[in-house]
């Protein structure tokens, strides 16, 4: 079967220019962690005694909880969850009593054979505990194994019921519950069951690759020749909308990254993944924020993150989002005719905490080549290991050289590697040479060990500071103690020195390769990873007192969508 990976055709789009960046106006962070509270306050106030969140009082069901009742206080916790670093004083203590009493609910209630609500309580177990709540995950991950479509047009996907696992009675003395049919699958549902299991499997399940193979298969079979997703294939509402095809394209993604990832063995631009590329080029061509609810925002926040990318057809997602959630705090959930409904709240919120979470490497993409990007996820991975590892999220960007030094400055590393000579024009070379100068830290890496980057990469370092020299960093730098203690680890650091007064440039070299194995991430690449996370608190160390973190978010003075970097097609 011909590999696909995901993002090939976005290696190739152009950089929006610096303009947009330079003529906006910002959001200032207060307004935005407002809104964040606003919301969380609203989800709050639906806790009942018990410590269930009842986000939507229109749809109980017979037990007085929502029909979808592990989902819903799943959303509300998970919401919290992000929320709780931005917010402050007395609200951020009520949240984590929120959290506590939510977690304590979930923990104690029967299994809820529901596609949402198994999706949504092992993101929330996966990112409060997964040691703690591991008996708990792997039973909504067996469900979610056991219940994909095994035959006919929805072969693959998920519709909103689940199995049972086998001999689990929902209630003492009652007989082992097994549902006959799971009925018809939708893109809705199915983008659940894949977050579901996207989380199951870093809580240490590994998930069958058959799963994986049989959701990657459904999706591209039904991908409607315009590139987008309808509700169902093949039926009413098949027709591509926003919704569905941010929410089909994100789970592609992921079911392509968990076949193909971990057996990485080559290191080169990968084949492209033409049916992911053509979600990403609807999404560009038809997504308007302006009509987007807050469910489509949560799948765009989640595309944008995986993708790397901060802009789709020229249209920022997270400036776009922010400035329309900020504004008009209705947040209608999805279908609802504009009614404000908390779960819309929390769908808000989860967009408004993470737009919030700071950048911690930028992923330079060098113009003229594809030799960039030998590994489509090696950033990503050491992004994910780092705040899971450490219980605080952060992110990654993909960047280039057209944006101003201060955008770059943002972000205090900036990622290059390659196995090909580098081929920096003058500019280029005048912006790489002030970012390190005003603060910023060029982390280079020879991919796969590879000469030609090597040699290069110290003629750019010698053209660009004359009177320095790499230098190996020793084994008793804190770069191999701290946070973790890795001095029998092999892998050299090489860091720039002033040979005039012996200090300390911003640059960093990894002469031998360690990227590959944070594309392929598993137990093996513990090392690698550790060592990425002592190379980041190292840096951010340093840049945290020269280099100033952005206060606010960015908007086009119009108000409309505009270019940025590392734009999507």
């Amino acid at each position: 079967m011909k590999r696909h990976l995901m993002l090939s055709v976005l290696a190739l789009a152009a950089a929006v220019a610096a303009s947009a960046e330079l003529s906006a106006q910002e959001i200032p962070r207060e307004r935005i962690e407002d809104a964040i509270r606003e919301g969380c306050e609203r989800i709050m106030q639906t806790q009942r005694d018990d410590g269930a969140l009842i986000l939507d009082e229109r749809r109980m069901g017979p037990e007085g909880y929502y029909v979808y009742p592990v989902g819903t206080v799943s959303l509300g916790v998970l919401a919290l969850q992000h929320a709780v670093p931005h917010l402050r004083g007395e609200t951020a203590t009520r949240a984590r009593e929120s959290i506590r009493k939510g977690l304590a609910w979930l923990a104690q209630h029967p299994l809820d054979p529901k596609t949402y609500s198994a999706g949504l309580i092992i993101s929330v177990l996966h990112k409060q505990d997964p040691k703690k709540y591991h008996k708990l995950i792997g039973l909504y991950a067996a469900m979610l194994v056991l219940s994909q479509q095994p035959d006919g047009r929805d072969v693959g996907s998920y519709g909103y019921d689940l199995h049972l696992p086998p001999g689990y009675r929902l209630r003492e003395n009652e007989e082992t519950e097994r549902r006959t049919t799971l009925g018809q699958a939708d893109h809705s549902n199915a983008q659940f069951a894949v977050l579901g299991l996207l989380f199951a499997q870093r809580s240490g399940y590994q998930i069958p690759k058959r799963t994986w193979r049989m959701l990657r298969k459904h999706y591209i079979d039904v991908q409607n020749a315009d590139g987008g997703w309808g509700y169902r294939p093949g039926r009413s509402r098949s027709d591509s909308y926003a919704n569905m095809t941010l929410a089909s394209t994100i789970s592609l993604a992921i079911a392509e990254e968990m076949l193909f990832a971990g057996e990485h063995k080559e290191c080169k631009p990968p084949p492209e993944s033409r049916p992911v590329d053509k979600g990403l080029r609807w999404v560009g061509d038809n997504l308007d924020y302006r009509r987007l609810e807050t469910y489509g925002f949560y799948a765009v926040e989640r595309l944008g993150i995986l993708s790397g990318y901060s802009d789709f057809g020229g249209k920022p997602w997270l400036e776009s989002g922010t400035s329309l959630l900020v504004a008009n705090r209705s947040w209608p959930a999805h279908g609802e005719g504009g009614r404000n409904q908390q779960v819309g709240a929390a769908f808000a919120v989860l967009f408004l905490s993470r737009g919030l979470e700071p950048v911690i490497i930028n992923k330079l993409k060098r113009r003229g080549t594809n030799d960039w990007n030998n590994h489509l996820h090696d950033i990503r991975h050491l992004v994910e290991y780092i705040s899971e590892k450490f219980q605080r999220e952060k992110q990654w960007r993909i960047v280039t050289l057209d944006v101003p030094v201060d955008y770059l400055l943002k972000v205090p590393i900036l990622w290059i590697s390659g196995h090909e000579k580098l081929d920096f024009n003058a500019e280029e070379k005048a912006k790489l040479k002030e970012y390190v100068e005003r603060g910023g830290t060029i982390l280079g890496e020879a991919c796969c060990s590879r000469k030609t980057f090597d040699g290069s990469f110290r003629e750019l370092m010698k053209e660009l500071w004359p009177d320095s020299e790499l230098r190996t960093v020793p084994k008793t730098h804190e770069i191999y103690n701290m946070p973790r203690r890795l001095r029998n680890y092999t892998v050299p650091v090489m860091q720039l020195w002033n040979t005039v007064n012996n200090t300390s440039i911003g640059v960093l070299y990894l002469p031998r390769g360690i990227s590959c194995e944070w594309e392929r991430g598993g137990t093996k690449a513990r090392l690698p990873f550790d060592l990425g996370t002592n190379i980041f608190f190292y840096v951010d160390k340093i840049a945290s007192k020269r280099v100033p973190q952005p206060a606010a978010v960015t908007v086009p003075e119009d108000g409309q969508p505009g270019g940025g970097e590392g734009a999507a097609p």
